[in-house]
């Protein structure tokens, strides 16, 4: 009888110490949770988290800032695609409104070359060479503007490309991070009830 009253006692002693501990430790600033990337954030929580056997527990407000963070990451992310997407579509027609000016200037150089060596420009006589070269600048000038938004078209695809992988990047982090993090706190649950079976038989 004895010995049940002092593993009793003992029992109750821990319980209320951890309680104490824990409602002094949720006044206690955590500026490392409000810096750093998602991932440094669950190592310090993994890091600073108290340990019971072989389970780590995790204070409540600390998962659920990271939580958070996580989340405006996620939204910020979803932006930068949103705006990405609508940066393609413009360059995208700019790109085919580049390449219908060059079909129509090529098409007007196959014109010219059926007239006359000489042709009027703005009410002047010019040779057909000097014309031609004149055209063939503009459509050189208009060439390396359509690589310039192509080279622009390219990056911002790799750009969209590269935020969609970080977005799923970080929701799969976070979705292993919660299977663990209730697969632990299951765990530990169970072994409590078990040591409370236990000390009450």
């Amino acid at each position: 009888m004895k010995k049940i009253i002092l593993i009793s006692f003992t029992f109750l002693t821990l319980v209320s110490s951890i309680t104490v501990g824990q409602s002094k430790k949720k006044n206690i600033a955590q500026p490392e949770l409000d810096s750093g990337s998602i991932e440094q954030q669950f190592d310090y929580i993994i890091t600073k988290s108290s340990k019971f056997k072989d389970f780590q527990l995790i204070r409540r407000t600390s998962i659920l800032k990271v939580k958070a963070h996580t989340l405006d990451s996620i939204k910020t992310i979803r932006k930068d695609l949103i705006s990405a997407n609508k940066s393609v579509t413009q360059i995208e027609s700019v790109i085919s409104q580049l390449e219908n000016e060059v079909q129509t200037l090529k098409n007007e150089i196959e014109h010219i070359s059926e007239e006359v060596d000489s042709i009027s420009f703005f009410g002047k006589l010019i040779s057909k060479s000097s014309y031609t070269i004149f055209v063939w600048s503009i459509i050189t000038l208009l060439l390396i503007a359509l690589v310039l938004f192509i080279t622009l078209f390219k990056k911002s695809t790799l750009i969209t490309k590269r935020s969609k992988n970080e977005l799923e990047k970080v929701e799969n982090e976070f979705e292993v991070f919660r299977k663990k993090s209730l697969k632990k706190e299951q765990e530990t649950m169970r072994k409590l009830q078990d040591e409370i079976n236990k000390n009450t038989h």
